[in-house]
């Protein structure tokens, strides 16, 4: 295709009044560039603005008599920008479709996706004349396709009504306004898509902010999410369906639309709200109304109550539909592929709704038995622990009594005994003392449970605590030939806590190391560390298998070894320390290897926070 050129580049020398000319039209060239862009950049949101700007630019700095812009709508070309043309062709001129291919000079540079420059259309073969027709007296035209990153976004065109061919250099300067149209087009839809995308965003914090505001009444999150629904998806009417059986009764419903109490739509095919739950997918339908044969119930009741357009999405809850959201217009008017996605987010929604109601009143049925049943357990608890509390005192009483008479007759209270009957005297008191531990342990246990064990908060001194353990275990560790050794750090500070309690623990764990310790020693060691007594029971016994070794603490559990039977016990011990330690905010461990013995570790807060703590019923 012919086109003019510069002067500059036909092969004489030109004169001082060309080159001033051209200079003059390079300098009026960079101005309306720079003020092009300026446009575009204060006029970002104003799409319409930028394109008016810069076709009547390129009409005016290229020498043409009109333009327009066509922008792509799917695969066809609507009228965006004209400058130059008459209200009568304008008017023509916009309802006219543009479609690719060469009917027209938009839909050639459309198919070619590059400059189209037609000098003469008279003298152009493969011209079809369309646009001719149309706009009236133009010979010259010249179209340039909106591109960006490969994507055609519209199309630029300039006309003269001679012919006359557009310069080498009128080319390249239509070229970068099509360029600079093509970034302001791309501009203002990515703003318009992030204005949407926030909208939706913030309308999906509405409604969730609605679900956590009210998780256990449905209606009210309904409602918001209808209105969210209508607002954002340009929908006149919109409503929700439960799935009951064969039908899909109204749960919800917003718009002008009248619909009777208890309206309920069949759920089978010849409805949107059926088809869309039984295929589990989007249904979109033009005019409901003209449907007869493909939705006959659909179509009847879009008849009677009015509505046109419709779009149906499936609540789905893991797969399994549990209903329909449904949008309408009362006339025929499609609704977009983004206004279908949207509603399939509010779909999603509505299940999160519908879904927290039903295991909030799931949870309540299952609270009420729970209670019933919590109610009843600790009925027995009570007589559990008073039944055990009365039991103790039963029996500490008489045990008392049999103690004290042993200790009065070995005391020649009643005569000295023989050497026979003090050894009997003495297995008497040995076995009453044990039988009185057995007491205090299970009546300790029974307060756990039931609440009642509390710790008498005073100040006190660890190495009086480690010492008073060594005094009163030392004869059993020298009757099995173990040494008892203590290692007391020096100037330990006041510590504050339940000493008889304390006490209570390192007894039980000292106990329990000279027990099952045969050979080797018990060392009991103690120190403060980052605001913590850390206190250790290490001895040289058998070990304690690592399966074992958290299970420990639970109440009556023991390892199962014939060492274990042989030495006795309860289970129980272990898991009082635990209980007193973490009272104490403190924690409590074993550290064993099988053949290298075990060591007890605690972690105690120097100072208790709680003047009196009390554990809770576990």
């Amino acid at each position: 295709m012919p086109s003019e050129v510069s002067l500059t580049s036909v092969g004489h020398e030109p004169t001082v009044q060309e080159l001033k000319r051209e200079l003059a039209e390079a300098r009026q060239r960079e101005a309306a560039t720079a003020a092009v862009l300026k446009t575009i950049g204060r006029s970002v949101f104003d799409l319409a603005t930028v394109l008016d700007i810069l076709t009547e630019t390129a009409v005016r700095l290229c020498g043409a008599d009109k333009g327009l812009i066509r922008l792509r709508e799917g695969e066809r070309y609507i009228l965006a920008s004209t400058y130059a043309f008459s209200d009568k062709f304008k008017d023509s001129f916009a309802a006219r479709v543009i479609e690719v291919g060469r009917g027209s000079i938009v839909g050639w540079a459309a198919l070619e996706q590059k400059t189209v420059h037609i000098p003469d259309v008279l003298a152009e073969p493969e011209w079809k004349g369309g646009d001719w027709q149309t706009l009236g007296d133009f010979r010259c035209a010249i179209a340039v396709p909106l591109l960006h990153d490969r994507e055609i976004l519209g199309v630029l065109v300039l006309y003269r009504t001679h012919a006359l061919a557009f310069t080498d250099n009128q080319i390249e300067l239509v070229e970068t306004f099509a360029d600079q149209a093509a970034i302001a087009v791309k501009n203002a839809r990515l703003f318009t898509e992030l204005s949407e995308t926030l909208k939706q965003q913030r309308v999906t914090g509405e409604i969730l902010n609605a679900i956590s505001n009210s998780p256990t009444e449905l209606q009210p999150v309904l409602g918001t999410l209808l209105k969210s629904a209508s607002r954002l998806c340009g929908a006149d009417d919109v409503s929700i369906h439960r799935l009951d059986g064969n039908s899909l009764p109204l749960v919800a419903h917003l718009g002008p639309i009248v619909m009777p109490t208890g309206f309920v739509t069949p759920s089978h095919r010849g409805t949107v709200a059926g088809r869309c739950v039984l295929e589990r997918r989007a249904v979109h339908v033009k005019d409901l109304q003209a449907e007869i044969q493909e939705f006959p119930e659909g179509s009847a009741i879009a008849q009677r109550i009015g509505h046109r357009t419709i779009a149906g999405v499936p609540l789905l809850r893991e797969g399994v539909p549990l209903g329909a959201i449904l949008i309408r217009r009362m006339e025929v008017r499609p609704f977009t592929h983004k206004q279908i996605d949207l509603l399939k987010t509010f779909a999603d929604q509505a299940v999160i709704a519908i879904e927290n109601t039903r295991l909030f009143e799931e949870v309540q049925a299952r609270t009420r038995e729970l209670a019933k049943t919590v109610e009843d357990l600790e009925i027995a608890s009570q007589h559990k622990s008073q039944f055990v509390a009365n039991m103790s005192h039963e029996l500490r009483t008489p045990l008392a009594a049999i103690l004290g008479y042993a200790e009065l007759m070995q005391e020649g209270f009643y005569g000295m005994p023989s050497e026979k009957s003090m050894d009997a005297l003495t297995r008497i008191r040995s076995n009453g003392k044990h039988l009185l531990g057995l007491i205090n342990t299970v009546l300790d246990i029974a307060k756990i449970e039931s609440g009642q064990f509390t710790l008498n908060i005073a100040e006190y001194a660890i190495e009086s605590v480690v010492e008073t353990v060594r005094s009163a275990t030392e004869s059993l560790a020298q009757n099995k030939k173990l040494a008892l050794t203590t290692d007391v750090a020096k100037s330990l500070p006041v510590g504050l806590g339940d000493e008889q309690r304390l006490t209570q623990v390192l007894l039980n764990l000292v106990g329990n190391a000279i027990k099952f310790t045969d050979t080797g020693e018990v060392r009991v060691t103690a120190k403060a560390v980052n605001g913590h007594f850390a206190v250790s029971v290490a001895d040289t016994g058998p070990g304690i298998p690592p399966e074992h070794q958290t299970r420990i603490f639970e109440q009556f559990h023991q390892v199962d070894s014939s060492n274990t039977k042989a030495k006795g016990g309860t289970g129980l011990g272990l898991a009082i320390a635990k209980q007193i330690v973490e009272m104490h905010g403190g924690h409590i461990w074993v550290e064993s290897t099988l053949g290298k013995g075990s060591t007890f570790q605690i972690e105690l807060p120097i100072r208790t926070n709680s003047a009196k703590l009390t554990l809770a019923k576990t």
